[in-house]
């Protein structure tokens, strides 16, 4: 009797044993998986002059319906032109970036703070906080965050791309707006120290500044655009531009290119027309169009094709 006893006791230890093993495997499996969605709220708010109590900046997203990669999706934070928002340039790129989640947030006013905007938030902040608030979600592949802006947002790109120094940033793409006379002047890049300031030289824009050599970039202007002059020069936004296929040049030695300027012809591709001009074995590249102040389809297809191929 005493030895069934003790089989008894060493059965049910041996039970509950096992079944708390079962529980925590149970527990970790079912813990919940922070994925990015659609419906994801993700809140970050600066306080500056304008906005002393604080602004919250609406923030879009979408994120594919296709099977997640083993690695995560890749992420593109778009940047709209001044006077749209997030949802519209989600609206404009999502059949483009179809295999990216796009992450949208609206500026200050519909504009981003470049020099003589409405705004004058600090939107570089908001960028760099928002990139790294994206380490919180499984579903996204960090080693590819990737950025796009367009017109206004263009600059705010080109900002980027000079100061924010998180090397999982990837990609930068500036589509209609290429460097500015304030961003690169005197054989340097710059970055403004604390405020924009539209009643200086160079607009606050005085701390020499030499961005991370690790990026891709791809920029996408048009030799007929009435807003930001191609070839350099006055511009309706209230700032002086250096000529598109300069700024792409500057922007190749910076990557590590040692070579020379590549000649005005460029590389004829597509059909409507457009003309490349690749750099570091197609890493850094402009792209000249003749669609004004706007992309046409051939240039959406090369930015399709650069971004799912890096």
């Amino acid at each position: 009797m005493g030895k069934l006893k003790k089989t008894l006791i060493f059965a049910t230890a041996i039970f509950f044993s096992c079944l708390k093993k079962s529980n925590d495997k149970l527990n970790f499996t079912d813990e919940p998986d922070n994925k990015l969605t659609s419906l994801t709220e993700i809140i970050i708010e600066k306080t500056w002059a304008q906005q002393p109590n604080g602004y919250v900046y609406p923030i879009d997203i979408e994120v594919p319906e296709s099977i997640e990669p083993i690695e995560g999706f890749p992420i593109c934070v778009l940047l709209h032109s001044n006077g749209s928002n997030g949802r519209r340039i989600i609206n404009q790129f999502s059949s483009v970036l179809d295999d990216h989640i796009l992450i949208a947030p609206t500026g200050y006013l519909n504009s981003w703070n470049i020099c003589d905007e409405r705004s004058n938030a600090p939107d570089l902040e908001m960028v760099d906080e928002l990139v790294n608030t994206l380490s919180n979600y499984s579903n996204i592949n960090l080693n590819k965050i990737r950025i796009l802006g367009s017109s206004n947002g263009a600059g705010l790109a080109n900002n980027i791309f000079i100061q924010n120094e998180n090397p999982n940033i990837d990609i930068i793409c500036a589509v209609v707006s290429h460097l500015n006379i304030p961003q690169y002047h005197d054989n340097n890049f710059y970055k403004y120290s604390t405020v924009t300031n539209p009643m200086s030289a160079f607009c606050g824009y005085e701390e020499i500044t030499n961005p991370i050599s690790s990026r891709k970039y791809l920029s996408i202007s048009n030799i007929n655009d009435p807003t930001i002059p191609y070839l350099g020069g006055n511009s309706k936004v209230g700032l002086d531009f250096l000529n598109a296929e300069d700024a792409i040049f500057y922007i190749a030695k910076n990557q590590g290119f040692t070579g020379e300027k590549l000649p005005p012809e460029g590389s004829a591709l597509g059909n409507p027309i457009i003309f490349e001009y690749s750099y570091l074995s197609g890493d850094v590249v402009h792209i000249k169009g003749n669609a004004m102040h706007s992309i046409n389809p051939s240039q959406l297809d090369y930015l399709r094709t650069f971004f799912q191929n890096k």
